[in-house]
């Protein structure tokens, strides 16, 4: 998490976020008990409400580098999905340069972990998420011609993902109502963990 979130122990911008599932069933990852087995007693992994691991931050346990545990049938597995969230992104607009920015930022952040050589084997990151508001409309704007590319009719609120890059650097897009959140699909996937015998 700290590869992705720190550059030379300075911010990066981002931040790692990673959600697990239990399968079959598509069930909450505390259904498989997932915790750390450590000298002083287990830790959750999953200290708040939801389905996103949340490592503590302790030097002591990360001294002690305990062992993961799940209470695991012989047909489950966990299965992870990591994305990475961009701290500070503008309200209601961003150029296609901005998208860019952040999706180089993360494979920088993943080549600066996995050294020069792993990282040509990394495929570049893709995908951008935004979460609109409910009832709101979010479009792009190239060369003087509005798009839309998504209305959420919905009173909650909705994950966009597309390709930036598809788009010319210059296009802005755009939301009637203040973005939520913006984040990037990590793309390198997690192994699924299994139980072992």
């Amino acid at each position: 998490m700290d590869a992705i979130a720190l550059k030379d122990g300075q911010p990066s911008g981002l931040h790692l976020h990673v959600a697990a599932r239990l399968e079959p069933g598509d069930r909450p990852p505390e259904d498989a008990h997932l915790f750390l087995d450590t000298k002083r007693g287990p830790v959750s992994l999953f200290p708040e409400a939801g389905n996103e691991l949340v490592p503590p931050l302790d030097e002591a346990l990360a001294a002690e580098n305990p062992n993961v545990v799940a209470a695991l049938s012989p047909n489950q597995e966990i299965r992870f999905q990591a994305t990475a969230s961009v701290d500070r992104f503008p309200a209601n607009r961003f150029t296609g340069q901005d998208a860019r920015t952040w999706l180089s930022t993360l494979d920088r952040q993943i080549s600066h972990k996995t050294g020069f050589l792993l990282s040509a084997f990394v495929p570049a990151t893709k995908s951008l998420t935004v979460t609109l508001p409910p009832r709101s409309e979010f479009s792009v704007t190239e060369n003087k011609k509005i798009f839309s590319l998504v209305r959420n009719q919905a009173d909650r609120p909705y994950a966009f993902t597309f390709q930036p890059r598809l788009y010319p650097a210059e296009a802005v897009f755009s939301s009637t109502r203040p973005i939520s959140g913006i984040a990037m699909v990590f793309p390198v996937p997690f192994s699924p963990w299994k139980r072992t015998e």
